[in-house]
């Protein structure tokens, strides 16, 4: 695979230029600057030294003339004219080189929506000195067959708040989804630690507890099988943010830890193909019968996938070539997050390119930091939930901390990501087979562009709930905007309960780097499978969430970088095509 790393390259979302990895950090330097001086590349092409110098003088009149200018205006301005006339990365923005000193955390995940996942993790020597990300995958979730639980948690001012966090949440969350859902079982184990907690939770914070969990209004006829669950990760985020207020493990007594956190939980299901069609569009409970007049037509595996947020780490699903955020990014650069804590009385320094919040962090919702009270005040645990449906377009889920889409968007990590996909297919897929193979770009259109309907191109959001309210959607653009229309019942989710099968042992990072189940999958992975085996798509998502992190740190990274790939059934049909 060494061949294809100098090859692998993705098209920049702003400009649609092909960029190699080599040349990312120079081409986004490039955008950087050329907006500083009010210019865009015109048809494919930048503005030639002479408009530049014309542009400079222009713009240095106009903030002579006004009150904005100062010497740091000027010295941005002078900057961007040096890095588009010299035509090279000038020193003051590269000091050292990013040195590439990553580690793969292979995971065997049993899920029938699933057919890989790994995991790559970069401390990112050159500006870090600890790594403070930390993971969770958890197989059959609730001792329940094909669900499985992911967790990506980005540490803040240490690793201790994430450490715990990736610890206990899961276990807060499976206790919250067996009050609500009795197929969830927990073992003894887990209820132990539960137990533990009771001193904490008091009859007083259970009923600031269920206030801060329901839901603010709801339109009237509106139901969802999904309300549950997201009520359960409401009071799972409140719960272990408590917590964290205990202070457990912090070192320092006036700057505790903190961190943003993504969960997601995949339940898988079979239906027809007809019963899938018509899925979104029944309102009728008489109506779902008619899924029974196909009893001939093949079945297919379908599921639901629940995600829950809270500060910058990010999720993003790859549905037929199209790369769609899942969640909110909860920093001082979402307007919304800015107007909230300014109205509470907090003060954004003007430190970083969209402020810092009490000059410490960019993070405006996450779990912890209870060192600070003013600090604290303003960064809520309150996650943002979402629940879409999974079919058999969906080809990759993508979680990463903040180290990789601070410097990459998720059009650029989706493409990067599908052709880091088919550049493992051309080596260890068909070809193995002599058979003849696309483009290495045929992966970034749809699989079938004469008939994929409009539907196919976008993701089905079931169900979603937004600052504090329940909001229902639709079909959802690719910006996941809520529609007016209310969602269906739940028997036409298609999810039947599923049977009641032995809690699998988890398999999490621990101090030691690899566990024993990584162990295993790293030795398996020693000889390489051909098409359709195990072997291949766990090499592949090492491989695309290897070339993740290596993309980050071309784009010039600053902060520790984690990104977990999981494959998902819609890259076999496009490695069958």
């Amino acid at each position: 695979m060494e061949d294809y790393n100098e090859l692998l390259t993705f098209p920049c979302s702003i400009c649609k230029r092909e960029v190699d990895l080599p040349g990312v950090f120079f081409h986004k330097k490039q955008h950087m600057a050329l907006s500083t001086l009010g210019l865009q590349w015109m048809g494919g092409q930048k503005p030639g030294l002479l408009a530049i110098i014309h542009q400079r003088q222009s713009v240095i009149t106009k903030l002579l003339s006004s009150f904005a200018f100062n010497e740091k205006t000027l010295q941005s301005i002078n900057n961007a004219f040096e890095l588009l006339w010299k035509r090279q990365i000038p020193a003051y923005y590269k000091i050292m080189e990013n040195i590439c000193q990553s580690s793969i955390h292979p995971q065997k995940v049993g899920h029938i929506l699933i057919k890989g996942a790994a995991i790559c993790k970069d401390r990112n020597s050159s500006w870090r000195v600890d790594m403070n990300d930390k993971f969770i995958v958890v197989n059959n979730f609730g001792s329940k067959p094909n669900v499985c639980l992911f967790g990506l948690f980005e540490g803040h001012h240490g690793a201790s708040a994430a450490e715990l966090t990736a610890t206990e949440l899961p276990v807060l969350l499976l206790h919250q989804l067996s009050r609500l859902d009795p197929s969830y079982q927990m073992t003894p184990e887990e209820q132990k630690v539960i137990n533990s907690f009771n001193t904490v939770f008091r009859e007083d914070y259970r009923a600031t507890e269920d206030s801060f969990s329901s839901k603010k209004k709801r339109t009237k006829g509106m139901k969802s099988v999904f309300e549950n669950v997201h009520k359960a990760f409401a009071k799972a985020f409140w719960r272990m943010d408590r917590l964290l207020r205990l202070g457990r493990r912090e070192v320092s007594r006036v700057r505790w830890s903190g961190c943003s956190a993504v969960t997601c939980m995949l339940e898988s299901s079979v239906e027809s193909p007809e019963a899938r069609r018509s899925w979104g569009r029944i309102s009728d409970l008489g109506a779902l019968a008619d899924r029974h007049l196909f009893p001939g037509m093949p079945k297919m595996t379908t599921g639901v996938l629940h995600v829950a947020n809270a500060g910058n780490v990010q999720a993003v699903l790859c549905r037929n070539g199209k790369g769609f955020c899942l969640t909110k990014e909860h920093t001082t650069r979402n307007a919304d997050e800015r107007r909230r804590v300014l109205q509470q009385g907090a003060v954004i320094s003007p430190n970083a390119p969209y402020g810092l919040l009490q000059g410490q962090t960019t993070t405006t919702r996450g779990l912890g930091f209870h060192g600070d009270l003013k600090l604290k005040r303003v960064i809520i645990p309150a996650p943002q939930t979402i629940s879409v449906r999974i079919d058999d377009l969906c080809q990759l889920l993508i979680l990463g901390t903040d180290g990789l889409w601070g410097v990459l968007d998720t059009k650029e990590v989706t493409a990067l990501a599908m052709s880091a996909f088919q550049a493992h297919r051309e080596t260890w897929g068909p070809a193995a087979g002599n058979k003849p193979l696309p483009h290495r770009g045929s992966l970034l259109c749809p699989i079938s562009e004469q008939t994929t309907s409009k539907s196919e191109t976008n993701i089905h959001t079931v169900f979603q709930r937004q600052s504090g309210e329940w909001v229902s959607t639709a079909n959802s653009k690719e910006n996941l905007s809520a529609s007016k229309h209310s969602i269906c019942d739940p028997e036409s989710s298609g999810l039947s309960p599923p049977k009641k099968s032995t809690h699998d042992p988890r398999s999490e990072e621990r101090t030691d780097g690899l566990t024993g189940v990584d162990r295993e999958q790293k030795d398996s992975r020693e000889k390489q499978g051909g098409p359709g085996t195990q072997s291949f798509y766990d090499s592949a998502a090492a491989y695309i969430s290897h070339e993740l992190v290596r993309a980050a740190l071309a784009a010039g990274s600053r902060d520790n970088i984690t990104v977990m790939v999981i494959l998902l059934n819609g890259t076999e049909h496009q490695l069958l095509t």
